[in-house]
């Protein structure tokens, strides 16, 4: 909680410094509201509730009908819904964040803002989160190519 004040001290910062675009200043404000909202993915069945807040999501792996939700400080949840589903739920539930969440191939949903290295020829890709805990993934040379093109590229 006290890292979320001092991001959005840092954001509030950037909207007063004068030589910023006004685009840019809508940009900070966005992410400033963001944060001050804390923003949660929900997913409900008829017999079990997730809410987890977007910040806190790492990665999300497909396996058949079902998803496991990996976040941050090793928290592992198991959910009955396929991928393309929940990539919906976060376009429809978290508009002002689903640009930080992408999808790598058929089984995985990334938080872009986690990812630490992609090492193409070894299909590899890590994540790092706040507590500098390392999670290793795999995916198709091609998903990881297309991935470290769109970072290199500014895209994402």
């Amino acid at each position: 909680m006290m890292n979320d004040f001092i991001h959005l001290d840092a954001y509030l910062v950037q909207i007063r410094h004068k030589n910023l675009h006004i685009s840019q200043k809508k940009q900070y404000l966005c992410t400033a509201i963001a944060i001050m909202t804390n923003t949660h993915l929900i997913i409900s069945t008829s017999n079990d509730l997730l809410r987890v807040a977007a910040r806190h999501i790492l990665y999300i792996s497909s396996d058949g009908n079902y998803c496991n939700f990996f976040q941050t400080g090793g928290e592992m949840r198991l959910v009955t819904f396929q991928l393309g589903q929940i990539e919906r739920m976060i376009a429809d539930q978290l508009p002002e964040l689903s640009q930080n969440f992408v999808r790598i191939g058929k089984s995985l949903i990334i938080n872009l803002n986690y990812v630490y290295y992609i090492h193409v020829p070894k299909q590899q890709l890590i994540l790092v989160d706040n507590q500098q805990n390392r999670y290793t993934l795999s995916a198709s040379k091609e998903a990881l190519k297309a991935l470290k093109e769109l970072i290199e590229n500014g895209k994402l």
